[in-house]
């Protein structure tokens, strides 16, 4: 029971633009919000919004989150989300860096010497080895030679002092006085990981604490959520919000006394995750979301690495993107464009590994044949949602976003997700699905739970249930994928 994905139905939101935590609708050029010009010079005046999608995740394995991180989404608390990257006001992408991807600057060498200098380590603080600068080798004799500066991996729990350190940080760096112990706790330490997961167990947090002297090739135990606590003379002062994946290490948020500012703490704390990330064996370095157009969000390009392309399931060097998008906007790229028609196939991707292109292919970006004004997606969309609607799944037509004509749906309409979203299962391959017959792999494979009702029961038969049953079914698969859907309790 451990391992079974619990979830609720899928949500759509929508909020104005200003409400934004990224660009808080202040961009310069109204085109700038769109994902395409072409879809900027091609609209009605409509108003672009802050939209996201997602669902609560109630329980799954940290296997379960860090295959869904490489379908775009992270977390908040236990709620799983990522935007609509057409009709959202800002692209955020998946970044993912690896410790030797990134280019010490003078900028991190900085960062690193001040920070010596300020834990007065013993001896005089200064190197005296001569050779060439190594940010993993400096963080380490920094930190082995301090007196009194320490970090501690801990779980993933609430305390007061955690939470003091908190309420200073958003009070001081971000002007916000409506927390209170219960958010903090909801955003920071709660998470869809099992008790077990979350508490771990004294062997993993030992070789965790440990993470400077692990030796090459040791496996690290421990994998879920972690708070790495930061003190200065017994004084806490930082909090790394964590979580550890079987791909790698996922920073979450970063919590720092406004007192310490001088300290540089969040360049320093993504420099040591990356350390952490080497000496732990681990793979890859998730920084959360990369939005090229926004400044809170595009320093993290100075760390090197890579973009998801939702579309694709596939990793791309940052450095091959600078020359195939316009920031701010929609990309995705193929090695072969003639056969971009439509949107592409996804679901078999997203029962892999996520792919990587290594920056060796002649690529093109072909958003604009496949996501613009002419592009195939909308048609073809418009043509499954009315052939699985005959057979009895009620998608109705929304024929274009950005004001065009729209369909008025009698659901609730949080739970409806437009047919075309970049990232989701296109709707052409779940009418695949039902008519060939690979949707009745669900049977005896998925557990509905009436919350309502308090009933629990399996799905015996796809074509027995309700059309909403069935439409919610879909739902789930355009976004998670058929085998990640095959094991899940749905909560309805």
């Amino acid at each position: 029971m451990s391992e079974r994905l619990i979830i609720t139905r899928p949500h759509y939101f929508t909020d104005t633009k200003s409400n934004c935590g990224y660009c808080s609708g202040q961009k310069e050029r109204n085109e700038d919000y769109y994902c395409l010009d072409s879809w900027y010079a091609a609209s009605t005046g409509s108003n672009i919004e802050n939209c996201t999608m997602g669902f609560q995740a109630e329980l799954m394995s940290v296997e379960i989150y860090g295959r869904l991180c490489d379908m775009g989404y992270r977390r908040s608390g236990k709620f799983l989300y990522k935007v609509d990257m057409v009709r959202n006001c800002c692209r955020l992408y998946t970044i993912r860096t690896t410790p030797d991807q990134v280019s010490i600057t003078k900028e991190f060498k900085s960062t690193l010497k001040r920070f010596r200098k300020q834990i007065k380590p013993s001896g005089d603080g200064k190197r005296h080895d001569g050779g060439p600068f190594n940010y993993i080798r400096e963080v380490l004799e920094t930190e082995t030679s301090a007196k009194d500066f320490k970090t501690c991996f801990e779980p993933a729990v609430f305390t007061d002092e955690k939470y003091t350190l908190f309420a200073k940080y958003q009070e001081h760096v971000h002007n916000d006085f409506k927390h209170n112990a219960k958010s903090f706790k909801r955003f920071l330490c709660d998470s869809p990981f099992s008790k077990e997961t979350i508490l771990g167990t004294k062997e993993e947090w030992d070789q965790l604490n440990n993470w400077k002297v692990m030796a090459p090739g040791e496996k690290l135990k421990r994998q879920g959520p972690a708070h790495e606590c930061y003190y200065y003379k017994d004084e806490l002062i930082a909090i790394a919000v964590t979580d550890f994946l079987p791909s790698g290490i996922s920073s979450v948020y970063f919590i720092w006394d406004p007192e310490y500012h001088r300290w540089s703490l969040g360049k320093l704390s993504a420099l040591r995750e990356l350390c952490i990330t080497s000496k732990t064996n681990l793979d890859f370095y998730y920084m959360g979301y990369y939005i090229d157009d926004c400044p809170k969000m595009n320093y993290k390009a100075k760390y090197g690495g890579e973009l998801l392309d939702v579309c694709t399931q596939r990793y791309v060097p940052l450095v091959r993107l600078n020359e195939l998008k316009s920031p701010g906007k929609l990309f995705t790229v193929e090695e072969h464009p003639a056969k971009a028609e439509g949107e592409l196939p996804l679901n078999k991707a997203l029962a892999h590994p996520v792919g990587r292109l290594d920056g060796a292919e002649r690529l093109e970006n072909t958003v604009e044949k496949i996501y613009g004004p002419n592009g195939g997606a909308y048609q073809d969309a418009i043509d499954s949602a009315k052939a699985l609607s005959r057979i009895g799944i009620p998608y109705a037509v929304d024929e274009r976003p950005f004001g065009m004509a729209e369909s008025k749906h009698k659901d609730d309409e949080t739970y409806v997700i437009p047919n075309v979203v970049p990232g989701l299962v296109p709707l052409k391959e779940i009418l695949e699905m039902v008519l060939h017959g690979d949707i009745n792999s669900l049977q005896n494979n998925v557990t509905f739970f009436d919350m309502y009702e308090g009933n629990i029961r399996q799905l015996q038969s796809f074509s027995n249930e309700s059309p909403e049953i069935k439409r919610t079914l879909c739902d789930v698969i355009r976004l998670i994928g058929l085998e990640n859907t095959k094991g899940v309790l749905l909560l309805l």
